[in-house]
């Protein structure tokens, strides 16, 4: 039996209020920009890797949207509220497929997997350009590195990647 779209995305682990929290995710943002995302690929679903948000350091914690938290609400906050979704499923693949050949190449993929990593000897906090692009099969992995607290403090929210760059990247990848 075939999975939805929304039991797909879900976190299979990590306890209730984390699923709330995903669910919120998923109700805020992640199902819009998904049909986003189809509108350049209708087979491919954007999903998000929960187990690399789970394994974030816990003594990581930061100030962002006027309180401490810690690492797993804070990134789920930061994907709710940021443009990273956005860009990920609308911006990046309408530039990549501008060319025809990658646009073709795009096309064979099924999933696009969103992973966070925490990298402390980052200095960098304005939000471009952390992606490390990697495609195994049918799947294009999307790899956020950055040192979170700087990324993702609220002040940061609204920076944008160059997606020209992202691009450039991406087209290594096949």
């Amino acid at each position: 039996m075939k999975m939805s779209y929304e039991e797909e995305f879900l976190p299979k682990t990590g306890g209730l209020s984390f699923k709330k929290l995903a669910r919120e995710v998923f109700s805020s943002k992640a199902n819009d920009k998904n049909k986003e995302l189809q509108k350049v690929n209708p087979n491919m679903t954007f999903l998000i890797d929960w187990e690399s948000i789970l394994t974030l350091p816990s003594d990581l914690k930061w100030k962002a949207r006027r309180e401490e938290l810690g690492p797993v609400d804070n990134a789920i906050l930061y994907l709710k509220f940021s443009r990273k979704i956005n860009y990920l499923c609308e911006d990046l693949p309408k530039e990549f497929c501008k060319d025809p050949d990658c646009k073709e190449a795009f096309l064979g993929l099924k999933k696009m997997i969103l992973h966070i990593k925490h990298n402390s000897n980052d200095t960098q906090s304005n939000g471009c350009n952390f992606h490390q692009f990697g495609v195994a099969g049918e799947e294009l992995h999307v790899t956020l590195e950055a040192n979170l607290p700087e990324l993702m403090r609220e002040a940061n929210d609204g920076s944008c990647p160059d997606a020209k760059e992202d691009a450039k990247r991406l087209t290594n990848c096949f």
